[in-house]
C-alpha cells in the first residue's frame, strides 16, 4: 500500500512571511537504522524565526522549518532495535514542521508518558544546547561555579537543571523583575539583573 503524502511548512523566499505555505511531498521509507515519526507537535525555534526573516546565514530559500518534534513511530527500518510502531518519541533534526519525519534511531528518545506532546517538542534544542555547553565544552563538575545568562529562557532553564544535577553552584541573570522572581522561586539564590 502506498503511504499518504506528507505536508510541511516551507518558505519559498526568506524575508517575507507571505511566502510561508504548506506543501505536500512524497514520503520515503526509513533506511535500515531509521524510524519514521508521525509528528504531533513541533517546536518553533529562534533559528526558524531568523531563517524566516532571512537573517540566518545560508537562508536563501526554499527553507524547510523546524528542528525539534514529538510524535508516534509509524515505521521502522529493519535494523532498528529500540523502537517499534506505536512508540511515543522525541526527536531533533531539520524539517520538523511537517506531518512525518524520518530520523536515525540514535537521535530519537522515548517521550515520558507524564509530559504533553507540546512540552516534549520543546526539549531537544534547549537540552542539547545546554548539555553541549556545560558538559562537552565546559566540562562542568560538582562544586564548580557556573554563570547562566537568561536563566528564565528555554536554554537557561535546561542549563539550570543540568547544573543542579551535576552539583555546581549556579549564578544566573534575567532581564526583568518578574523573571528574576521566577528564578528565585525555583530556589536559586544568586540571581542578578542582566541589564
Amino acid at each position: 500500500t502506498e503511504c499518504p503524502l506528507l505536508s510541511r511548512l516551507e518558505l519559498s523566499k526568506p524575508g517575507d512571511l507571505g511566502n510561508l505555505s504548506w506543501q505536500t511531498a512524497k514520503r520515503s521509507a526509513p533506511r535500515a537504522d531509521e524510524v519514521e515519526i508521525e509528528v504531533h507537535a513541533a517546536g518553533l525555534n529562534f533559528r526558524d524565526v531568523l531563517l524566516t526573516l532571512g537573517l540566518y546565514p545560508n537562508s536563501d530559500g526554499p527553507v524547510i522549518l523546524g528542528v525539534e518534534c514529538a510524535g508516534t513511530v509509524v515505521r521502522v527500518g529493519p535494523e532498528v532495535g529500540e523502537f517499534t510502531v506505536g512508540d511515543e518519541v522525541i526527536a531533533g533534526g531539520p524539517g520538523c514542521l511537517q506531518s512525518f519525519v524520518i530520523r536515525r534511531e540514535g537521535v530519537v528518545v522515548r517521550k515520558p508518558a507524564r509530559i504533553r506532546w507540546e512540552e516534549a517538542a520543546s526539549l531537544p534544542g534547549a537540552f542539547t544546547t545546554a548539555w553541549h555547553a556545560l558538559r562537552e565544552m565546559g566540562k562542568l563538575a560538582a562544586g564548580e561555579r557556573v554563570l547562566i545568562h537568561a536563566g528564565s529562557g528555554g536554554v537557561g532553564l535546561a542549563a539550570i537543571q543540568l547544573a543542579r544535577q551535576i552539583g555546581a553552584e549556579i549564578f544566573t541573570t534575567a532581564g526583568s523583575p518578574e523573571k528574576r522572581l521566577f528564578l528565585q522561586n525555583l530556589g536559586l539564590t544568586h540571581v542578578f539583573n542582566s541589564r
